[in-house]
């Protein structure tokens, strides 16, 4: 069975050591689309899935090599894609 990041182009890619010590992958996919929540009570536009191309951060779960459980979705650039892993992950390398 294939998961999004098997499907979707990995355009950057980099690694953090959680606790100063485990590795951990952390990759930007580009997306044709932005996930939508899947929720009746939101509005179509928030719901469902649209045409609109965007980037995904994919990150492994510390000590689960190959293991990449943890997706941010729609974020709207290249830029605010990495802005974030920068963010979330302190020297990322």
């Amino acid at each position: 069975m294939n998961t999004v990041e098997d499907e979707l182009p990995v355009v950057r890619e980099g690694l953090w050591l959680y606790a100063g010590e485990t590795p951990v992958r952390i990759r930007v996919l580009s997306s044709p689309e932005t996930w939508g929540t899947g929720d009746y009570e939101d509005d179509e536009v928030i719901a469902e899935n649209q045409p609109i191309p965007c980037f995904f951060l994919a990150y492994e779960a510390a000590g689960s090599p190959g293991r990449f459980c943890n997706i941010i979705a729609n974020l709207t650039s290249l830029e605010d894609a990495v802005g974030f892993a920068e963010e979330r992950f302190p020297e990322i390398q």
